[in-house]
């Protein structure tokens, strides 16, 4: 580790532009790609020196001994490794990340040039760590600092959890580079520490793989963590998820109505009984793709009768369908509806039938709604708790194996629901984190989607009454481009799809080209964190995570080993 007092070369060149400082390297050995440094500043006349920090993001070496031009004499030269020799020239480029205003402690740009011929320093992690001052009672820890990742020079990198929570998230990468594992982090922290409650629509079930057989399961890897942060942490966050599971809190999954969940977590999880009464005939129609006029006001008569028939909650969602087949003649029939003509002719038409076809189909697909036999209908605000009240919890809605429309009706009705019930002016919920996984199938960019316009009007909307959302997503360029917008943190993994970096690129200002070409060539694990839960774009090595996590691929060969041939 650098000390503050080294010095790594000089400015030199035009100093205004911030993001391309060219730096005379003293020596090969003087810098690294990556590394931050400092360079001292004056902004205003007559204010004290203060650093502007800077990261360098490209280096180039070049000795006219070696020239192109000398041809095949070049072989012949001998220079040893890391000598200086004349005729050879390192520069570096470094991208500014600002200066800390010493009035409001934020990370600001200079408005004014840095002056040619200032030297450039190394920095220590005791620079960084007052640099990215962070309170620890109101952030969480997501990792260290790529290339101060261990050692006594480890710089941990936190989130603002206000911040995080409620102005929404988008993590994107490629298959494999770790994203939900990101996910899976920053979730068990806002519960176990912060008694945050979080919602997961989970399409695999990988996150549900904590709650397999109805107990609480820890990352195997746990046990090898070398982290001096993380290491006493990780049994910290267990042992507070046992005692709000204790608690009727902590994990909580949701299922579908079928045994093959039960079997999953030996009968732990809740199934899903969603009240189709809790919905107005905007939901229910954004849930019936290609629903006709007559049919919604068929399926409109027919809600009408239900409520009259049984007026107390939950109603039975077969008595509804009934009264959309064997029973239309009952609702025609009855004058207390007050039909109007058009009612009266959609009722005698195939847009009756077509509409109990349509709901049936609905129902029977996304086995999820209450009807006489389950054991409870899904209250919202007992599963989420209310404002002010109640203790943190992950609740995880496995969709595992279930079609894409199911999935989509799911999510949108769950989420329509949690939206109402916060923006409730007597009742409302307490703050909610949902996390969207696989989010280009449920706020695609084109084409048909159930779920897409809910997601939207949280991404607007959400903010104002304590509803902020995760859209996790492999494929950012079939994302729809209104729900990123609002996202004001952006955590980048590894991506090599041109489209992907574009679109990434469009949805944030605070990545400069340097940051973007640098996506490729990360590892698994590592992510560029920009947005307001931070100062500064970021390169961080994610820590680990405390639960066991279901995101990883099968080992193949074990799986195969048992049945070669000797």
């Amino acid at each position: 580790m650098r000390t503050p007092t080294d010095h790594l070369g000089k400015l030199i060149g035009n100093t205004g532009n911030p993001t391309e400082l060219h730096v005379a390297l003293l020596g090969s050995f003087a810098a690294r790609r990556g590394e931050f440094v400092r360079i001292p500043h004056v902004e205003r006349k007559g204010d004290p020196e203060t650093d502007c920090m800077g990261r360098i993001v490209s280096l180039s070496r070049t000795n006219v001994l070696f020239s192109e031009a000398l041809g095949e004499g070049i072989g012949e030269v001998n220079v040893l490794p890391g000598s200086m020799v004349s005729g050879e020239t390192l520069y570096a480029i470094v991208e500014l990340v600002g200066f800390k205003d010493p009035r409001s402690g934020e990370i600001r740009m200079p408005r004014r040039p840095l002056d040619p011929g200032s030297k450039v320093y190394g920095v220590d992690y005791d620079f960084l760590r007052r640099f990215y001052e962070f309170s620890e009672d109101s952030s969480i820890h997501i990792g260290n600092l790529v290339g101060y990742e261990v050692g006594e020079g480890t710089v941990p990198i936190y989130l603002d959890v206000n911040t995080l929570a409620t102005e929404h998230l988008a993590v994107l990468a490629m298959t494999g580079s770790g994203k939900s594992y990101t996910v899976g982090r920053i979730i068990e922290r806002l519960v176990a520490q912060m008694n945050g409650t979080v919602v997961v629509f989970d399409p695999h079930g990988e996150y549900g793989r904590a709650f397999e057989g109805g107990q609480i399961r820890t990352n195997p890897d746990i046990e090898t963590v070398q982290d001096p942060r993380d290491r006493p942490v990780l049994p910290k966050i267990l042992e507070n998820f046992r005692k709000l599971q204790n608690s009727n809190a902590g994990i909580i999954v949701c299922t579908p109505q079928d045994e093959s969940f039960d079997l999953k977590y030996s009968s732990a999880n809740v199934r899903l009984a969603l009240q189709f009464d809790n919905y107005d005939l905007d939901a229910l129609g954004g849930i019936l793709p290609g629903i006709t006029e007559p049919q919604m006001r068929v399926l409109d008569v027919a809600l009408r009768k239900w409520e009259k028939d049984e007026p107390n909650k939950p109603r039975d969602v077969q008595t509804l369908l009934d009264l959309l087949s064997r029973r239309l003649d009952d609702v025609r029939n009855d004058p207390d509806l007050n039909l109007t003509p058009e009612e009266q002719k959609a009722l005698g038409a195939r847009s009756a039938a077509i509409a109990g076809m349509r709901l049936r189909a609905v129902l029977a697909e996304a086995k999820s709604f209450y009807r006489a036999g389950c054991k409870q209908a899904t209250d919202i605000r007992d599963l989420i708790g209310r404002r002010g009240r109640g203790l943190g919890r992950l609740v995880i809605v496995d969709l595992q194996g279930l079609s894409d429309d199911a999935r989509q009706i799911i999510v949108a009705l769950m989420s329509a629901e949690i939206m109402d019930a916060a923006s409730s002016k007597t009742d409302p919920l307490r703050p909610c984190f949902i996390v969207y996984e696989e989010g280009h199938n449920f706020a695609p960019a084109g084409g048909q989607s159930l779920s897409r316009n809910i997601i939207k009007r949280i991404a607007a909307e959400g903010r104002k009454f304590g509803v902020g959302f995760a859209i996790v997503s492999q494929r950012p360029s079939k994302l729809d481009p209104d729900v990123t917008s609002q996202c004001n943190t952006l955590i980048t993994m590894r991506i090599k799809n041109p489209d992907d970096q574009k679109f990434i690129v469009k949805s944030t200002e605070q990545l400069s080209k340097a940051d973007v070409d640098e996506l490729p060539a990360l590892s698994t694990g590592e992510a560029l964190i920009s947005g307001r839960s931070i100062p500064a774009p970021l390169l961080v090595r994610v820590g680990y995570k405390a639960l066991k996590h279901g995101g990883e691929s099968p080992k193949i060969l074990e799986e195969w080993g048992p049945g070669r041939l000797p």
